[in-house]
């Protein structure tokens, strides 16, 4: 068989947990917002071997979830390594200390890890509720010395932090990050102030 075929890579969501309170993320107008819990639990070890030993590749990408609120994440990690699985992490809750961080880097060296960080880490708040920007940017900074894949800055662009771009282009660069520019597509209406300004989307 072409191995391009035979290649199989999943994005999954391993938790129904997240401490951010996104406005635009389904967890709050689907349920929330609607008085419901956010449906799901937590992946466990034996069910999560099944995905790696299964998968080539595996995203932790997550829709309703944030995938450092699994208990079980940093072994989920060690058995990507030993699978040889490639693996993409996608991070944006601020809510683990700093120490948990340098054990999930140390379990899984080559993992890609993308700190979705809105703005100006200082004001990344605004939309990402909950969210320690600050904090979350420290991180993502010791990532880049802690892995041998370098990290990515995912940025998505709201009205309050379009004209912050170059600026954070430029602290990026400083730390020797991936930079990556993201429109949304979870508008609720035309109306949302939280939207990029017309001009700017126009220009895109």
């Amino acid at each position: 068989m072409n191995t391009f075929f035979s290649r199989r890579g999943v994005n999954i969501d391993i938790s129904n947990a997240c401490a951010l309170e996104c406005p635009n993320c389904p967890r709050q107008f689907q349920f929330r917002d609607r008085g419901l819990r956010v449906p799901g639990k937590n992946l466990t070890i034996n069910d999560f071997k099944k995905v790696s030993n299964f998968f080539d590749s595996i995203d932790f990408e997550g829709q309703l979830s944030d995938p450092v609120h699994n208990p079980n994440f940093i072994e989920m990690l060690k058995i990507c390594k030993q699978n040889n699985n490639r693996v993409e992490i996608h991070n944006a809750s601020s809510g683990k200390k700093k120490d948990w961080y340098y054990k999930a880097f140390e379990a899984n060296p080559k993992a890609s890890w993308v700190f979705s960080i809105d703005g100006l880490p200082s004001r990344s708040f605004i939309y990402r509720i909950n969210q320690d920007g600050e904090k979350l940017f420290d991180v993502m900074k010791s990532a880049r010395l802690c892995l041998d894949v370098k990290p990515t800055w995912q940025y998505i662009v709201f009205s309050y932090n379009e004209n912050e771009i170059d600026e954070a282009i430029k602290l990026a660069n400083k730390i020797d990050v991936n930079f990556y520019l993201l429109l949304s597509s979870r508008w609720l209406s035309k109306s949302d102030p939280l939207m990029p300004s017309e001009a700017y989307r126009a220009a895109k």
